[in-house]
């Protein structure tokens, strides 16, 4: 293709066999008018925003590239910073997506990037089905190590307390195995293996085929059902995976709030994650930096905290809860819940007590609430210095969930509605599933509680309650509240009541649909009241019917 022949907008919509041959590595059809883009990393964004503003689409844009038979990186460059420029980047961020791996980083870390809800799709490695009893090559279990703990005065203890949490909860994976074999031994259980609609048991089955997909049918359900139970056990500290995808403006986001967190992993990930997408979409994370403005206004709100619950301490709380929030009779009351949620996650405190203690406040000195809002905003520079979440207040249903960590971790990354959530800490109790009782195990899993609630107040003593998060186990109780419109709870109620899903977030969902008015009681007809306490088995059935089906399909 000669590179100096003028390439013009085709007013007819039709392009050269010479054209149409340049276009087809970037198009999955180029000859229709709905296609998709391909082969195009870091610039389709650009081409699509100039959809708003110009004659034509985006093959001509592509042509408009044309150097050497193939598109210029120096024009492809030049075309997205004249862009974004001209239409915002912003909004063209949005146009412009990559895939992100983030390995080997702490279950503390996943919540914070999990928590950035708009833009982004993650998927995590479940601690309902694997297995954490694996040591790296230098002997390691898999927690994070970080230099500003392992350095620390704290630092042998981390090491110490950790590795005896995670030998209980290696030691405990075959007693409880066992243990749940005795409720559900391999003769008695009953499966939908054969696709009939009915479940049969594994004397039932027919062939060599079907007992060996019955076995491990059953073998699956009684591991996820171990991992269900033991995974209170493990600390905010233990090794996950997450995959993404989002749009360049969710990672620009994304960075921004992970290097501006006060935790040091955070920081790293947020560096190493910037350079990682640098090589695929450089032009949308380029603002990305650590926020001073935020910064700032946190430490004030710490700061505010300290000075207006100064001798205040939490009510204990000896159970989980759902509570569903009464609403605002009046606006005075409406300005003094605004106030409550703006503080909430730089508390220990429910939302009850902040507004019962906020309210006495003004009472004694009037203006209180004003600074409360004052500081909460802070000192903005530019519109891009947002109030915190906490003025998203005003949804119609509120709820404010005490359950544990390992809950919490299911629920949280729910995007159409506004979930806050204060520090973890062990104050607030801790969950001991009624099966590490039956069992006999009360006494290995309780030592466990009690070095992670032990190593967690030598880590905030010496590091701040920010790090000591890493210390937490699973099973202790995390305060946290959610507002949603009511098709919201619509969705939340009937999926995660699903069959399938973890018994205790099961029964957070139930809950919430009970609370609702009974006008809407009709729209949450899918909400699954059932027990189902083998969450896994009928799911994994239905996994081996697909799995033979496949097998036909392909002649295996």
């Amino acid at each position: 293709m000669n590179p100096q022949k003028k390439l013009p907008y085709q007013n007819e919509r039709t392009y050269t066999e010479e054209q149409k041959t340049f276009l087809a590595p970037y198009l999955s059809d180029s000859d229709s008018d709905i296609f998709v883009l391909k082969n195009l990393d870091g610039i389709v964004g650009a081409a699509f925003a100039r959809y708003s503003r110009q004659k034509g689409g985006v093959k001509d844009t592509l042509l408009e590239l044309v150097v050497n038979e193939k598109l210029d990186p120096v024009k492809s460059t030049e075309l997205m910073e004249r862009i974004l420029i001209q239409y915002g980047d912003d909004s063209v961020g949005e146009l412009e997506g990559a895939h992100l791996a983030l390995e080997n980083i702490s279950n503390l870390a996943t919540k914070e990037i999990e928590d950035r809800r708009i833009g982004g799709s993650p998927i995590e490695q479940s601690t309902r089905y694997v297995v954490y009893d694996q040591r790296d090559i230098n002997g390691n279990y898999p927690y994070y190590r970080d230099d500003t703990i392992i350095n620390s005065e704290v630092g042998e203890l981390y090491i110490k307390n950790l590795d005896r949490i995670f030998d209980i909860y290696c030691e405990l994976q075959e007693p409880v195995k066992n243990f749940l074999s005795t409720k559900k031994p391999l003769e008695e259980a009953e499966y939908d293996i054969m696709g009939k609609g009915t479940k049969q048991k594994y004397s039932e089955m027919s062939d060599e085929k079907l007992q060996k997909d019955f076995k491990r049918t059953y073998n699956i359900d009684l591991k996820t059902k171990t991992c269900d139970i033991l995974r209170v056990l493990l600390p905010a500290a233990t090794l996950s995976n997450v995959g993404l995808f989002g749009n360049g403006r969710f990672y620009q986001y994304l960075l921004s709030h992970l290097y501006t967190n006060e935790i040091p992993e955070m920081n790293a990930i947020a560096q190493k994650a910037h350079t990682a997408l640098n090589q695929r979409i450089p032009v949308y994370v380029k603002r990305a930096k650590k926020n001073d403005y935020v910064v700032r206004r946190n430490d004030q709100i710490k700061q505010l905290v300290a000075e207006l619950f100064a001798g205040i301490k939490p009510k204990k709380v000896k159970e989980a809860k759902v509570i569903l929030l009464k609403r605002p009779k009046n606006d005075a009351e409406f300005i003094i819940n605004v106030c409550a949620d703006a503080l909430f996650p730089f508390t220990g405190f429910s939302q009850e007590e902040l507004r019962k203690h906020l309210k006495n406040l003004e009472k004694k000195n009037p203006g209180t609430l004003q600074k409360v809002i004052d500081i909460t905003i802070g000192d903005r520079q530019t519109r891009r210095d947002r109030a915190p979440r906490g003025y998203e207040y005003g949804y119609p249903f509120t709820f404010e969930l005490t359950n544990d960590y390992g809950i919490y971790r299911d629920l949280e990354r729910h995007r159409m509605l506004t979930q806050q959530r204060q520090l973890l800490n062990p104050y607030l109790g801790y969950n001991l599933p009624q099966e590490i009782i039956d069992a006999g195990l009360e006494d290995q899993v309780k030592k466990a509680f009690k070095l992670s609630a032990r190593l967690y107040e030598a880590m905030k003593e010496a590091l701040g309650p920010a790090i000591a998060q890493y210390a937490v186990c699973f099973g202790y109780n995390v305060r946290y509240t959610m507002g949603m419109n009511l098709r919201e709870v619509q969705h939340f109620t009937e999926l995660r009541s699903a069959p399938q899903g973890h018994i205790n977030y099961r029964r957070v969902a139930q809950q919430m649909a009970k609370m609702m008015p009974p006008e809407f009681q009709k729209m949450l007809q899918f909400v699954d009241y059932g027990d189902h306490y083998w969450a896994r088995g009928d799911s994994e059935a239905r996994q081996r019917q697909k799995e033979r089906l496949l097998d036909e399909k392909y002649g295996k």
